[in-house]
């Protein structure tokens, strides 16, 4: 057992008891004060408070303590199955990832999803309901033939960068080897740092990265949408002050998850694919793009800039803005706002389109 995964000290259990003091004392300012947040606060009063404690948790708890605390990717999947009375679907891949079947692993599409959760966090029992909600609806407008490849990836600070992209390059390579099924028929999708992977993946189909083995695809991928995609580290953007009592995430705590990714190295265009070159993605190698972000999330601005240079040289992009929606919110507010949020429904109605 590594010295991170090994139970914590009674001291430290000690500064863990002082922290989640801290975190409730944050929760009940909060409830009294999100009365009078105005116009710089979500527009949801619960939302508003959810988000101040998750900031808060966020950069008073230790990376060790906070993971210590929740449940590893793979063991949230087969809690999710066993909820639903199904078996565990799970497939070991190269270079330690795994990947899990959600709904008929024969169907004849496959969205391959890559996890959000700043490459640090686990994939939450959300990202399951989500994914399962989503086919279903897909299944009630007569879309019964998409399939979900889950990846689990291995997190920071167990691995950094390019170990991530390197794994998620093989869920793909995986699903057309060893399934069988044409490009036609992938996705590639994820949420935040996922949609950061499914990117980076599209990228490397055509600019491989040098230290991971490139893949070469007979045709292009039917689409690849990013879910607030974390596209630059970059916070110089006018949201990151606007939005900053409204999201869940700040600029403290996107900072850590950034430099424990890249440890040390510099960002390049598969870290942040805001910093490739324009022409990369010229030639690429998907029919159909779609992004996603929240109108009142602190990435909005890098986001937003990146779409915009994205879509004069891949003018097959869908981009919806959701009005009122922080980061993710149907991942990490899952429990205030429902599955169906914008943008939720903005990404069902594009894959419903292409199946």
């Amino acid at each position: 057992m590594s010295s991170w995964n090994q139970p914590l000290t009674i001291w430290q259990k000690v500064q863990e008891a002082w922290n989640s003091l801290i975190v409730i004392k944050t929760f009940l300012s909060v409830s009294v004060t999100a009365a009078f947040r105005g116009k710089s606060g979500a527009k949801q009063y619960n939302v508003h408070v959810l988000n101040a404690v998750t900031r808060k948790l966020c950069v008073t708890f230790t990376p060790r303590q906070l993971q210590l605390r929740d449940t590893p990717t793979e063991e949230v999947y087969r809690q999710f199955m066993a909820s639903r009375g199904l078996q565990p679907q799970t497939v070991p891949l190269n270079h330690g990832a795994k990947g899990h079947w959600i709904g008929n692993k024969n169907a004849k599409n496959v969205l391959v999803y890559y996890h959000g959760g700043g490459f640090f966090l686990f994939g939450r029992p959300e990202h399951y309901q989500l994914l399962a909600h989503m086919l279903d609806r897909l299944n009630e407008a007569g879309h019964d033939n998409l399939a979900i490849f889950f990846l689990t990836y291995t997190t920071t600070p167990h691995a950094v960068y390019p170990v991530q992209l390197r794994q998620s390059v093989e869920a793909l390579r995986y699903i057309l080897t060893e399934t069988g099924r044409s490009p036609a028929n992938i996705f590639l999708g994820g949420d935040s740092a996922g949609g950061n992977l499914s990117l980076a993946v599209l990228l490397h189909l055509t600019h491989p990265h040098p230290e991971i083995e490139p893949l070469k695809i007979s045709q292009p991928l039917a689409g690849v949408f990013g879910c607030a995609p974390w596209v630059s580290y970059k916070l110089d953007g006018p949201s990151v002050q606007e939005n900053a009592y409204k999201d869940a995430l700040s600029e403290e705590i996107l900072d850590r998850w950034s430099d424990q990714y890249l440890s040390g190295k510099e960002g390049d265009p598969w870290s942040e694919p805001a910093r490739a070159p324009m022409d990369w993605w010229e030639e690429i190698q998907a029919k159909d793009i779609l992004m996603t972000a929240g109108r009142d999330e602190i990435l909005l601005s890098s986001i937003d800039e990146f779409v915009e240079r994205f879509k004069k040289v891949v003018p097959n992009t869908v981009y919806v803005v959701a009005q009122d929606e922080t980061h993710d919110s149907a991942v990490y507010a899952a429990d205030v706002v429902g599955y169906d949020t914008q943008q939720t429904q903005a990404i069902v109605n594009w894959l419903g389109a292409r199946l």
